[in-house]
């Protein structure tokens, strides 16, 4: 279910969502566009150096919450979770206990939305400008009642970036009282720098995930830098055995081993293909720091079931206006190939477009 109503001579729609609204309820087809953490590279074999049947020990998770901190050079306090996502959904719960608002670009990581509403609380989902967050309408929405401000930074689903010293200007104008979250799940994609390099203020937190760049989507590990004094509050609200063991030692060994970097540049390559090919078919994308593409183009459900007829999966995205976008998730080069194909054919055959 989605509900929204527009408020007349406001920069922002109310909207309460539930997970239904997800697009992990949307079939996958065997052409899968949809989901965004691959592993393009060889992917190291560790089941041997692993014991299944023990629960994660507390020097397993320190020491990995440590090599991110070496990893990072940061003093930010480094807490695991079951992905950015389990962290988010934490998060609100901390948050809106009792009630409030959230408030977050009109186009964002949408599972922050359904935390909110399954809180019984309400999102002011702020109109952008041409696909850029519109911070001067962002900070208008704030009022007594917003207990958070999410940010995705690299934006999922359009791929915008927001540089780190622009962000943070912004950040400054915020009541020290509203939780923000910065959510720099892809940030390993940007060569830009991290809100990390800067001296924050205590009521911003950064998300990390292992699902992007390291290609661990299916283990569902990330983690949360914030103050020492938010990471004792969260640990004192929030259950532990959040990670396996399975999970931690291969974020370790990625780490370690700088493996995603590989990956990183395997996805980018892949990325600039796809975006020149569907250009050629003259769908045209945004500027993407992630990896992921959002079209410029907009279609309608026509479009939507002939790929899906076709055995295409893609993320159908609906602007302000209920037009739709289409937010294609960069894969290996076989499945990039064959998506490519599969459009190419049904555009000459007069299906879509």
């Amino acid at each position: 279910m989605f509900t929204q109503s527009v408020l007349k001579n406001k920069c922002y729609i109310f909207s309460k969502r539930d997970f239904n609204d997800d697009y992990s309820n949307i079939p996958e087809r065997k052409i899968n566009m949809m989901l965004s953490g691959k592993c393009l590279c060889n992917f190291p074999k560790m089941l041997d150096e692993i014991k299944f049947d023990e629960y994660p020990t507390h020097n397993q998770i320190s020491s990995l919450q440590n090599i991110i901190k070496k990893k990072l050079n940061t003093s930010l306090e480094i807490t695991l979770g079951s992905g950015a996502n389990g962290i988010i959904q934490n998060l609100v719960k901390l948050t809106f206990i009792k009630g409030g608002n959230l408030v977050t670009p009109f186009y964002t990581f949408n599972q922050v939305e359904y935390a909110v509403s399954a809180m019984n609380c309400f999102t002011k989902r702020v109109f952008m400008d041409d696909n850029h967050i519109d911070f001067q309408k962002l900070l208008k929405s704030v009022d007594k009642n917003t207990r958070m401000i999410y940010i995705s930074n690299p934006n999922t689903p359009t791929g915008d970036f927001v540089d780190s010293d622009v962000l943070l200007s912004y950040i400054n104008k915020i009541s020290k009282k509203i939780l923000i979250v910065i959510d720099e799940s892809g940030i390993e994609f940007t060569n830009k720098k991290s809100l990390i390099e800067y001296s924050l203020p205590n009521n911003v937190i950064i998300l990390r995930s292992f699902s992007k760049a390291y290609g661990l989507s299916g283990l569902r590990i990330g983690y949360m830098l914030s103050s020492k004094k938010f990471a004792n509050k969260y640990k004192e609200n929030i259950a532990g055995y959040d990670v396996s063991i399975f999970s931690c030692k291969m974020a370790e060994f990625l780490i370690e081993k700088n493996l995603y970097k590989e990956n990183v540049k395997l996805i980018l390559k892949e990325r600039e293909w796809l975006k020149n090919e569907l250009q050629k078919l003259n769908i045209h994308t945004y500027t993407s720091y992630s990896n992921i593409l959002f079209t410029k183009n907009t279609f309608n459900d026509i479009f939507l079931k002939a790929l899906y007829d076709s055995e295409i999966s893609v993320v159908p995205v609906y602007d302000e206006t209920n037009r739709i976008h289409v937010r294609i998730a960069i894969q290996d080069s076989v499945t990039n190939k064959k998506f490519i194909a599969t459009l190419k054919n049904l555009i000459t055959g007069g299906k879509i477009l």
